[in-house]
């Protein structure tokens, strides 16, 4: 069984998903249009990809029950090096030889650039591994929790009424327009039972770095 599907001690912050505060949606949605015009060739489409896997991330049939169709896509926004091309979005899964030699820093790639990088830049809070995620209908990740050091930062850019979070059992919605801090120590599961992608910027923030303060930010 994957690390990621064990069980933690979830984190009390006081809540499952809190909408932390407002982006400009249509800016970040142009960052993203262009990303997928200039960078497509960095783009990890996961059924184009299975040869990185020492353990597949999906099977439907096995331990894990996520369902990942392989259109699937992700952009590897954070790398340890100036490697070029797709990079795999779940490192644990991966071989050694395309894994990151992980430093907690942020270590943008090229492709991290304008206005999304603006807004990670600009956060109260330290953080790392942020992604693009492309997720077509059909796609669902089962209950399972994060390590209780860190914590989900997460900007919708596209999706759809009927995409959404299951956290500590309750059923919740992120629309774009606003970045979400999800409590990922806490059980949850994704799933997008809609007819559009759900298209989301998200990353890794440090569970110690939430208080009160950083709580009121405001871009």
């Amino acid at each position: 069984m994957k690390r990621y599907l064990e069980q933690c001690e979830p984190v009390d912050l006081g809540f499952s998903i809190y909408k932390w505060f407002p982006v400009d949606i249509e800016k970040l949605r142009h960052w993203y249009d262009n990303l997928e015009k200039n960078y497509s060739s960095w783009k990890f489409v996961y059924g184009d990809n299975l040869h990185v896997w020492e353990t597949i991330p999906d099977d439907p049939t096995g331990m894990s029950g996520h369902i990942i169709p392989p259109n699937t896509g992700y952009y590897t926004l954070c790398w340890n090096n100036d490697d070029e091309g797709p990079k795999p979005f779940e490192q644990g899964c991966a071989k050694p030889e395309y894994r990151d030699n992980d430093n907690d820093m942020l270590n943008p790639r090229k492709i991290f650039d304008g206005y999304a990088l603006e807004i990670v830049q600009s956060l109260p809070v330290r953080s790392k591994k942020w992604l693009v995620t492309d997720q077509p209908p059909g796609m669902r990740l089962v209950t399972h929790q994060d390590a209780p050091d860190k914590i989900r930062v997460h900007i919708p850019i596209y999706t759809n009424d009927d995409s959404n979070w299951i956290i500590d059992g309750v059923e919740q919605h992120m629309e774009p327009g606003y970045a979400y801090l999800a409590n990922t120590t806490l059980p949850h599961s994704i799933e997008n039972k809609g007819k559009t992608n759900r298209v989301h910027l998200y990353g890794k923030v440090w569970t110690e770095d939430i208080n009160d303060n950083t709580l009121k930010y405001q871009i």
